[in-house]
């Protein structure tokens, strides 16, 4: 019998640059548009590719990129045993050390979860140290945790009281983020937090600074663009000296901070002055209170800022963001998002309404009566493109002004916003100008709202039945399936 020749696969007869490269896009495909190139897929696809064949495991070896992500669950570092007793698993130890290895000079992307009760003595402790001296190859750092104790021990471990930092500054960081995990609980759940975390430099080590350096001009984070801080509190005064080192960022997030721990008017003021580059800016139940102390200053000027997100509790914080928007100068606003992010309590207009509709009017003539608002003479957002409501009660009037003030408004995402709709359509039917909106994403929808928005030329409609599917981030069409509608007819 003639032995049959099997044939070499194609995909080994291509050179070993093409092969890598396609490694490097299989594996880094996915990059954010917050900055960062982090999917599941760049963890775990190099091992993947690595245990195919012994060529490919040399190849995939000699690409340094392929590795520079990594992704670090403290919990299954961590054995439990009796009388709660804890040792580390070596195994992940040892791939997180040849990760790093591998990586060589490469800009490290790493994501730890410290969603576990054991996360907080593993942070600071003599097996994280390998990493914490890789720090000028650090591209971004995301630390998770549901409970705040992991949180101050990385928030520790990057302060100027680091006993043990190594020197060097994290030159090539890019994005930073800090989060609580646990939603709606970040702000009101364990307010303890020991004194070390609020009298301390955030991220100061990050920039070269010891425990005797004030943070000067020379130690500069100069790539830095991203920070996002959710429910950790900081103090506000030692962080604006830390962003005040590049003046590069770019995108900024303050979310769920207890009012008692949040910056004044006066240091968020400072803050965003600190920032005159930035592009996004998202305040969700955060920044300045109007229970504390304030003056009137002038407007801070953010000619770049393209998007801006609101989040508040009810009628609590509307008046805050009131006198908030007031010192921010933002003409070139092209997305803008006010969402109510208590998910718990249902709202009535009656609840919320005047608060909520003060808010409105301002966003739509630049003018309040309250003390600590700074009045416009123009409209504070005259090019917005892009607008979206979540969870926002109030009349079908003052939705009616203030979305006839945007008349530039091409996307309109309506989510959980009773009368929002209805002052649309009812400007629709009227001989007021109905804005340029090409698209609508609306989020319930009844039966005759259904009717007068098919009325509507040159329009985009996503219609959706099914609410609690919907994310309050949604940026893109999403259709779901509803009782009321056969959508396959679109």
């Amino acid at each position: 019998m003639s032995s049959q020749v099997v044939p070499r696969c194609h995909i080994e007869s291509l050179p070993v640059e093409l092969l890598s490269y396609i490694f490097t896009l299989a594996t880094h495909d996915c990059d954010s548009e917050e900055g960062r190139a982090f999917s599941p897929e760049s963890v775990t696809l190099p091992t993947v590719l690595a245990s195919v064949n012994s060529r490919w495991r040399k190849l995939a070896i000699s690409v340094p990129t392929l590795w520079s992500t990594l992704s670090i669950d403290l919990k299954a570092l961590v054995r439990s045993h009796p009388n709660h007793v804890f040792t580390f698993h070596q195994q992940p130890f040892d791939q997180l050390s040849s990760f790093i290895t591998w990586s060589k000079h490469s800009s490290l992307d790493i994501l730890i979860d410290a969603r576990d009760p054991k996360s907080r003595e593993l942070i600071g402790s003599r097996k994280s140290k390998r990493l914490y001296l890789q720090m000028d190859r650090w591209r971004s750092l995301e630390v998770i945790s549901d409970t705040l104790k992991p949180l101050c021990a990385a928030l520790r471990l990057l302060s100027s009281h680091n006993p043990t930092r190594s020197g060097s500054a994290a030159s090539r960081l890019e994005f930073i983020k800090l989060k609580r995990s646990n939603d709606f609980y970040h702000a009101h759940a364990e307010q303890f937090l020991p004194p070390m975390e609020l009298d301390s430099v955030p991220f100061a080590v990050l920039t070269g600074a010891s425990d005797q350096d004030t943070i000067a001009p020379c130690h500069s984070l100069p790539k830095l663009r991203h920070v996002d801080i959710f429910g950790v509190p900081l103090n506000w005064a030692g962080f604006l000296r830390t962003l005040g080192v590049g003046h590069c960022i770019q995108s900024l997030e303050l979310s769920y901070h207890d009012r008692t721990l949040r910056p004044t008017f006066d240091q968020f003021s400072a803050i965003i002055n600190a920032c005159p580059l930035l592009r996004r800016l998202v305040i969700q139940e955060s920044g300045p209170v109007l229970s504390q102390p304030y003056h009137r200053r002038g407007v801070v000027s953010l000619p770049m800022l393209e998007e801006l997100h609101l989040g508040y509790v009810g009628y609590v914080e509307t008046d805050s963001l009131i006198a908030l928007l007031s010192r921010l100068d933002a003409p070139n606003l092209d997305a803008l998002s006010i969402e109510d992010v208590n998910p718990v309590v249902p709202r009535t207009i009656s609840e919320t309404g005047t608060n909520v509709e003060n808010l409105l009017s301002y966003c739509a003539t630049g003018f309040s009566e309250h003390p600590a608002a700074v009045s416009r003479t123009s409209m504070l957002f005259p090019k917005l493109q892009r607008l979206s409501l979540n969870r926002v009660h109030a009349s079908v009037t003052a939705f009616s002004i203030f979305m006839s003030a945007f008349s530039e408004l091409r996307d309109l995402s309506l989510l959980r916003t009773p009368n929002a709709l209805a002052a649309l359509l009812l400007d629709a039917d009227a001989t007021i100008p109905r804005h340029s909106i090409t698209s609508i994403l609306v989020s319930p929808v009844t039966q005759p709202e259904f009717l007068k928005l098919k009325q509507l030329k040159d329009v985009g409609l996503v219609l959706t039945g099914d609410v609690e599917e919907l994310s309050p981030s949604i940026s893109y069409p999403t259709i779901s399936a509803s009782h009321y509608y056969d959508w396959a007819a679109w």
